[in-house]
């Protein structure tokens, strides 16, 4: 179970940035090419995902934010996404 999730939204999509987030963190969800969610343990960061993903840092090669979620949403949309929210949340 995560200890919180980091929403990667990415301002044009880049399969690099998606290689190096889903090696480095594990069960991340791609909804979009733009937008993955990364389940990270409480001592990760909004800094250290977006160092990872290529969008802060000495080695920046791509523009987007990330941001934390705060588990409340509201939508409707594919089951997959409420299903994968309910596992890493442990709800």
């Amino acid at each position: 179970m995560a200890k919180k999730v980091f929403a990667v939204v990415l301002d044009e999509p880049d399969q690099k940035i998606w290689d190096r987030v889903s090696k480095e963190y594990a069960n991340v969800y791609r909804y979009t090419d733009t937008f993955y969610l990364v389940p990270v343990e409480t001592s990760v960061s909004t800094s250290d995902v977006a160092r990872v993903a290529g969008i802060k840092g000495t080695n920046r090669d791509a523009t987007g934010v990330v941001f934390k979620l705060n588990a409340a949403y509201s939508g409707y949309t594919r089951k997959t996404l409420w299903e994968w929210l309910s596992d890493v949340e442990g709800s």
